[in-house]
């Protein structure tokens, strides 16, 4: 818990600091979700960057946390940490290399491709990975959110993530619900996550609620 909590505020300083100092913002940059969510069977901390070095750059940081602590005392907690730097060779559309940390796996370098679209009101990501070793393990995360812009002081809020995971069999998926309200920079409302593990896709599902806050 110690080490997640140190990756977080070395990213968010991170991030903040390459933005400090420089009013030539070219293209919009997404804010930071740091999200807490609470549920029945578990509780998930997780934050995703997706940012350029610097305004205007071709050059881009992402990164995305997420660790999760169940209610049975006897499971392990689960983590995955994924870092990467890529290229925008074209608008929207990155290359990039990096590297997953995660709870059971270790260690792995990545390849990556992805696509994203920022705006005022939805914000989407597509992107591919490969973990390069044996195994070779392929997986697609995606996250896309809707959040109208209008003069209420309670905006509306929907967002979704999924990922699939695949070696020579399924490894792991999961489907991740957010729908509430947006008051300035905090977001809350009921969650529900759902995860499929191994060839068989065994599911679990865990209901409850979520807060979270936006860093410019």
């Amino acid at each position: 818990m110690k080490f997640f909590i140190l990756i977080s505020i070395l990213l968010i300083s991170f991030t903040l600091k390459a933005q400090e100092n420089n009013h030539q913002l070219q293209i919009p940059q997404a804010p930071i979700p740091v999200e807490v969510m609470v549920g029945a069977k578990s509780t998930m901390y997780q934050m995703t960057v997706d940012k350029r070095f610097v305004p205007g750059s071709r050059f881009k940081f992402f990164n995305l946390i997420n660790y999760e602590v169940d209610s049975n005392e006897l499971t392990p907690d689960n983590y995955i940490i994924q870092t990467i730097g890529s290229y925008e060779f074209a608008k929207g559309f990155d290359a990039g290399i990096g590297g997953n940390l995660k709870a059971f796996g270790g260690f792995k370098p990545i390849v990556s491709a992805s696509y994203s679209n920022f705006t005022k009101v939805t914000n989407l990501i597509i992107q591919p990975v490969y973990e390069i070793h044996k195994a070779g393990e392929f997986s697609t995360l995606a996250i896309f959110e809707w959040h109208p812009v209008n003069e209420k002081m309670l905006q509306a809020f929907f967002r979704i993530q999924a990922l699939t995971a695949w070696t020579k069999e399924h490894s792991f998926s999961y489907h991740l619900w957010r729908a509430g309200l947006q008051y300035k920079i905090f977001r809350f409302g009921p969650a529900l996550n759902v995860e499929y593990a191994g060839p068989n896709a065994t599911s679990t599902t865990n209901w409850g609620g979520f807060v979270s806050v936006l860093i410019q």
